[in-house]
């Protein structure tokens, strides 16, 4: 079988209880992990019914830090479950190749997962088998994948949940065939969190029945967990269900105050991508040449309407709007750069994107939606902007600029692209990560963040989507853009969320892209690739009237290189 449901099958990625994992294009061209149900359970009508209803539940969780279900269907008779790829090692690879986390590392990871169990008991599902392989490690943060599969195949019997539930992280409830609450799933918590600050499964090695004796009458091994989680996980593998913290009472106990999965999601990503490397700082990962990664974007920044962007405290406080990036006929000055829009030729490449999870820092205290970053081992040079001061503002020929109640106004004119340079250069020979919240307020054309900018030249990486929902990277010289990704059609969405990464590797600089939560793709650029610069916004229209789009936030932090 080479196709289903639309879906072309690549390779196998994994195989399980319940059928194998297949890497696959989507019909859009993107990239997806396709699992397909061994044909036996698939024809059985007690099967059918359980799968229709537990997809129905899996697809109504949230993407908080998990790998959230696309699709699914019956072909055939072959029943088929669609999730975002996600490209990085699971947990227990990386703990197996790198060590235990500790530190920042093990506590954005910590709150990662718990923002993930939030999602996912929220939407009334119950994941049954959390374990270190069903948490991967992406560039963006953990992404838990695989709940609920496990009520699929019947676990009326112990031997079944057995099998179902990977014995080292199944609670004690669970081995004595009772039913099953979200507690079961905080027990698996503490047990994953265990494993990845000591490297030891929580109630050691040998036979099965072994390890569930002790699960159901001995405590688990914490010796050598970092102290800062050590007390949660303890609470979480409380014996009594009834005694285990909530989720949410988690994410509590982790970072303070009562934060939502929103917030708790942006700060795991904050701190996961601050670093450049692996879990120990090692970078790279399995990587398959060739092909693009494609990873859960994490949840759209915001969240309700009442929660402010968070606040980095201990950052270098970088004043000051560097020199004018002006393009070839000069139309910007002292507040900002604009130029005659033109174009150029398109070319594509897609390269491979490596992984990244190396939480720098994660003290957060997160209180009435503000997230307060205690700034341990947070590199000087990360900015963040609500574009209260230190943005150009002023009219120029390419267009004007403005604030307007902390929201950063650029009305490009016709023919003319405008581009804005952050009070942040890249100084880091690894690279830097930018991410914006955007609106077009009116007009049409396109909008976004660059990276590498000039400013004597003008040259820079621009990542740009458009009205119509259209997402691009592009590399600029001398005011020719040459299109090196998309355009890629990506849903139609009034508020965006622009996630851009250059990334130094060896001589060639690698682009990726990430749009509301869905990844755009990545070029790779080896020919004059530019070097660390400026970064910043644009808009250009693509009419003869001006484009106006409202720019809510402004991050860079550097990647280690």
């Amino acid at each position: 079988m080479n196709t289903i449901g639309g879906y072309v099958l690549r390779r196998e990625l994994g195989r399980g209880g319940m059928g194998v994992v297949h890497l696959a294009a989507t019909p859009t061209g993107g990239l997806a992990a396709v699992k397909v149900i061994h044909p036996q359970l698939a024809r059985d009508p007690a099967f059918r019914r359980r799968f229709d209803r537990e997809v129905a539940a899996a697809r109504r969780v949230a993407r908080f830090c998990t790998a959230p279900v696309l699709d699914a269907g019956v072909e055939d008779g072959v029943a088929y479950l669609v999730t975002e790829y996600v490209r990085g090692p699971d947990l227990a690879q990386a703990v197996r190749e790198q060590g235990p986390l500790t530190g920042a590392n093990l506590e954005a990871l910590a709150v990662g997962i718990a923002t993930a169990l939030h999602a996912i008991h929220g939407a009334g599902v119950i994941h049954r088998d959390l374990k270190p392989s069903n948490v991967l490690l992406s560039p963006l943060g953990p992404r838990v994948i695989d709940f609920g599969i496990a009520q699929l195949v019947d676990t009326q019997t112990l031997a079944s949940q057995a099998i179902l539930g990977t014995p080292a992280f199944m609670a004690p409830e669970q081995v004595r065939g009772e039913p099953l609450t979200p507690a079961a799933d905080v027990y698996a918590w503490g047990g994953v969190i265990a494993f990845a600050g000591t490297g030891r499964l929580p109630f050691g090695g040998g036979s099965p029945s072994e390890v569930l004796y002790r699960i159901v009458n001995d405590g688990p091994n914490l010796d050598g967990l970092d102290e800062s989680v050590r007390a949660v996980v303890e609470g979480a593998m409380a014996k009594d269900p009834a005694r285990r913290p909530s989720a949410q009472r988690l994410l509590d106990e982790l970072v303070g105050g009562r934060p939502t999965p929103a917030t708790a999601s942006q700060a795991v990503e904050r701190a996961w991508a601050v670093g450049g490397g692996g879990p120990a700082g090692g970078g790279g990962g399995p990587a398959v040449p060739g092909e693009p990664t494609v990873l859960g974007e994490p949840a759209v920044a915001g969240g309700p309407a009442a929660l402010r962007e968070p606040v980095v405290l201990g950052e270098r406080d970088v004043a000051g709007e560097p020199a004018a990036l002006g393009g070839p006929a000069g139309g910007g000055g002292s507040v900002g750069a604009g130029e005659p829009t033109r174009s150029g030729a398109v070319t594509s490449r897609r390269r491979r994107w490596p992984w990244v999870a190396g939480a720098a820092v994660l003290v957060a205290v997160l209180v009435g939606g503000w997230v307060l970053y205690a700034g341990l081992g947070a590199p000087a040079s990360s900015y963040h902007a609500d574009f209260a001061e230190s943005w150009a503002v002023g009219v120029s020929n390419g267009g004007r600029t403005e604030l307007d109640g902390g929201v950063y106004l650029l009305t490009a004119n016709p023919g003319w692209r405008l581009w804005k340079s952050a009070p942040f250069s890249e100084g880091s020979a690894g690279g830097v990560v930018i991410s914006s919240r955007m609106r077009l307020e009116g007009g049409s054309g396109e909008f976004g963040v660059w990276c590498r900018g000039d400013a004597d030249t003008g040259d820079r990486y621009e990542f740009a989507v458009t009205a119509s929902g259209e997402a691009s990277i592009t590399k600029r010289r001398g005011g020719r853009g040459v299109v090196l990704h998309g355009p890629v059609r990506m849903r139609k969405s009034a508020d965006n969320r622009v996630v851009a990464q250059c990334a130094q590797r060896g001589g060639r600089v690698v682009l990726s892209m990430w749009l509301n939560e869905k990844p755009v793709g990545e070029a790779t650029d080896a020919e004059d690739p530019y070097g660390p610069g400026a970064t910043g916004v644009h808009a250009a229209p693509d009419a003869a009237t001006p484009v106006r789009v409202g720019f809510r936030s402004f991050e860079a932090r550097p990647m280690e290189g």
